[in-house]
């Protein structure tokens, strides 16, 4: 505590001022305790006067000793750490200082009222504090509790044999200014009051312990070089603090300091020698109540831990060459961290930023250490938008973070792992152009907003499992290289991929695209997407589902859920070499195949309704390798028709519709698969439907195209009829029992003619006069056989016009439909067409 009895001794004659008097009157240079008068501008900063009356430490001092300096009278002042509550000292200190000859204090300890009153300038206090530097003494070097002035040390080179440290703890300076002064001392102002401190282009060689200390005029160490550790922790700082290109050579740190003002810290460069985990510059716990500029900054080590940004945080283009810590930060405004280098690990954990989170351009490169993230988000709150535009990273941690507005990864590029398990983006997730080169891990993500994730590229895995799409999911034209898992995942607006690739990767999964039980709760687009092995086991789809033009190159299985509304899968001109399709039960969900390739794939039922292939649509399908064998049953009870097709509320948009014409060429299409896998039974059906939609198709022609000419009709007629006829007769040379039951029987027919008598009579006889009538009829039967077989005995002869037209007849159609049979028959035994 600060000795209040100033009153001088009377037989003082005031050898202490008239000391500093006399070097006052020397041509000492002066300043007010404002700051530096205009002498110390000018003749006191100049290069001659550098070590200004620490010089003179011989007669000088001499002679003040011999005026009676207070040798004998030693400063009254004491500091009681037990009244204060923030001291760091812990036992009373007592002030080694003589006190002036006028006063029971020393120069150091006046207040500056009495200064003022004693005549004590500013320099004198000054040339006191240069002498003791060159005494023995270290406790000459104490000033705890001090009350100075502004210490106006410009161009000054402070520094003696002994580079005591200068001890200013618990005291009251209206200054310091060592703007491009050298300081080769240690500094102690822990817990000390300064006005403004300038430091600009001075160099500081000892050790800075600035704990507690509050400086309410500015800070400016501008080009300023600090050559041992640096400590302001608990500082306040009133006003602005500039350490623009300043150079922090070993540990630094402003732990729970308090900046009201504006940081500059721009330019400026660190580095330590400190253990390589440790921090070499620590704001852990600092507050900053304005503007952070920490702009083109090298950091080596640094660590923000529970920062406080209440204005706006600058570190664009900042390096930081060590690991960074920024755990638990609180950012209010924007956080600017544009095209900023991360050499090292750096780690963002429970961060929040209140407002816009810029990290555009930015490098996380992650270091050469074991540890698991290159930097790390994890539990981060971004309330405004999170911008990592055109960002890289090395091994990413996502996990649990929160995103309020945009997440911005547009042409980011994550080299090694990104881990976003739980991630919640409330606002857009803006994936367009990004590359993931390895694993990236969505699981049980939220996506609040719309997900653009046009031409994304995955290299490796890539697990959104169990993730939920509240809003628009565009993954048009992405590149999924590696194994993709949106099982279980639930898209609840519309899920767009078109052209997207699904290749699958290395891993040799059974399915390397699976969205298996996922639920799409409105349209799922899937147009021109490229499947090497995808999978849609047990998914939902509330809306249509749409795979036109796309591609299973190897397998694709489908097990659709019917959900509370109708819906249809539609693979329009896709392809899908292998697999299996299976209906549930309950409410079916029909399969659009129009146009579509469909190779060796299973059908399957689960007691669904009606018939199973009465829910596929198969229009212009190219079956290659489809084997029907599987569904003879089925296409048995339908009579072998596969065109006809059950249709519900989401069906109808159909890319061709079923024509005549349409249907034959599916059935021919339909017959050459059968032929390809050796399915006999199946082409010969398909063949009969083929030709059968043939003649529908020629017919309609016949009566709806009335600008076709005489000849053409007359051939387009004749071509129809000979359809039918070999329909009715052998079933286009399919039904061998029928062409053999007419061959047979049709001359039996002629037999009964030939026993009527009138214009059919014969040699036969009639049966209705004859004493006989089996005998008449078995000899007109007899005839009727050898006239069709062209045989022609000669023992029964026609006699009625009729009769002898029929045999005329019977003779050409001998050779017609034992050609029909030949044929049928052929047909059968050699099988195929």
């Amino acid at each position: 505590m600060r000795h209040t009895d100033s009153t001088p001794e009377p037989d003082a004659d005031g050898p202490d001022g008239a000391a500093i008097g006399s070097d006052d009157r020397n041509g000492a240079m002066t300043a007010s305790d404002d700051g530096p008068a205009d002498g110390a501008d000018g003749a006191g900063a100049s290069r001659a006067g550098t070590n200004g009356t620490a010089a003179r430490n011989g007669a000088d001092a001499a002679r003040r000793r011999d005026a009676g300096d207070g040798d004998d009278e030693r400063c009254r002042y004491t500091f009681d750490p037990s009244e204060r509550t923030d001291a760091s000292l812990r036992t009373t200190w007592e002030c080694p200082h003589p006190a002036h000859a006028d006063s029971d204090v020393c120069v150091f300890h006046m207040s500056a009222d009495e200064r003022t009153a004693l005549d004590v300038r500013p320099q004198d206090v000054v040339d006191r504090l240069f002498e003791n530097l060159h005494t023995d003494d270290p406790r000459l070097n104490e000033y705890v509790g001090a009350t100075l002035p502004n210490l106006p040390l410009t161009y000054q080179q402070v520094d003696a044999e002994t580079n005591h440290v200068l001890n200013f703890q618990h005291a009251e300076i209206g200054g310091i200014d060592l703007t491009h002064g050298r300081l080769d001392h240690g500094l102690n102002v822990r817990e000390a009051t300064l006005g403004r401190v300038t430091f600009e282009d001075a160099t500081v060689t000892g050790d800075v312990e600035a704990s507690g200390t509050v400086v309410t005029g500015e800070l400016d160490t501008s080009e300023a070089t600090f050559e041992q550790d640096v400590h302001f922790d608990g500082a306040t700082f009133e006003a602005t603090v500039t350490c623009d290109e300043t150079t922090f050579r070993e540990d630094t740190t402003f732990e729970d300091a308090t900046f009201r003002g504006v940081v500059n810290f721009r330019n400026a460069a660190t580095s330590g020698s400190s253990h390589v985990l440790a921090d070499h510059v620590s704001f852990a716990g600092a507050s900053f109540r304005d503007d952070a500029h920490f702009r083109q900054t090298d950091f080596q080590y640094v660590t923000f831990e529970d920062c406080t940004f209440e204005a706006a945080a600058d570190f664009e283009h900042t390096n930081f060459h060590g690991d960074s810590v920024f755990h638990g930060c609180v950012f209010d405004r924007v956080a600017d961290f544009d095209e900023a280098r991360f050499s090292h690990d750096a780690g963002f954990k429970n961060v929040r930023f209140r407002d816009l989170a810029e990290f555009r351009g930015v490098a996380f490169d992650g270091g050469s250490r074991t540890t698991s993230d290159d930097v790390t988000f994890e539990s981060a709150v971004f309330e405004g938008e999170a911008d990592f535009k055109l960002a890289r990273f090395r091994f990413a941690d996502f996990k649990s973070a929160v995103c309020r507005g945009e997440w911005n990864l547009d042409r980011a590029a994550f080299d090694a792992r990104a881990e976003c398990h739980g991630l919640t983006v409330e606002g857009e997730a803006n994936l367009r152009n990004v590359t993931f080169g390895a694993p990236a891990v969505f699981e049980e993500a939220q996506f609040e907003g719309n997900v653009a994730g046009v031409e994304a590229t995955f290299e490796d895995d890539a697990t959104f499992a169990a993730a939920t799409f509240a809003g628009r999911v565009t993954f048009d034209e992405a590149r999924f290289h590696g194994d993709t898992d949106f099982g279980a995942a639930t898209f609840e607006d519309a899920a767009r991929f078109r052209g997207a690739t699904f290749e699958g990767g290395a891993n040799y999964r059974e399915q390397n695209c699976s969205f298996d039980e996922a639920t799409f709760e409105t349209d799922a687009d899937f147009s021109g997407a490229r499947f090497t092995r995808g999978s849609f086991w047990e998914t939902t789809f509330e809306g249509t589902c749409t795979f036109r033009e796309a591609a299973f190159s190897e397998s694709g299985r489908f097990h659709v859920l019917p959900g509370t509304k109708p819906t249809c899968v539609d693979l329009t001109d896709a392809t899908l070499r292998s697999g299996t399709i299976v209906e549930s039960g309950g409410s079916v969900v029909p399969y659009d195949m129009t146009n579509t390739t469909v190779g060796d794939v299973r059908l399957e039922g689960e007691g669904a309704e009606g018939d199973l292939l009465d829910h596929f649509r198969f229009c212009l399908t190219d079956f290659d390798g489809f084997d029907f064998s599987n569904h003879h049953g089925y296409l048995e009870r339908n009579d072998w028709t596969i065109h006809d097709f059950i249709e519900n509320d989401a069906t109808g948009n159909y890319a061709v519709e079923l024509t005549d014409e349409t249907i034959e060429e599916t059935y021919r299409k339909a017959q050459s698969s059968a032929n390809a896998v050796g399915d006999t039974p199946a082409s010969r059906e398909f063949e009969f439907k083929r030709y059968y939609y043939n003649r529908k198709k020629n017919a309609d022609i016949l009566r709806n195209e009335y600008s076709m000419n005489a000849w053409g009709r007359v051939k387009k007629a004749a071509s129809v009829t000979l359809n039918l006829f070999m329909q009715v007769t052998c079933g286009y040379g399919n039904r061998l029992p029928r062409i053999a039951a007419l061959t047979f029987l049709l001359p039996a027919v002629f037999g009964v003619f030939y026993v009527l008598g009138g214009p059919f009579e014969t040699q036969a006889g009639v049966i209705w006069n004859a004493a006989n009538p089996g005998e008449v009829l078995f000899d007109g039967l007899y005839y009727s056989y050898i006239s069709f077989s062209t045989v022609g005995y000669g023992d029964v002869n026609p006699l009625g016009w009729a009769a002898r037209l029929f045999a005329m007849s019977q003779g050409m159609l001998n050779g017609l439909f034992f050609t029909l049979l030949t044929f049928t028959l052929f047909k059968r035994v050699l099988g195929g067409s």
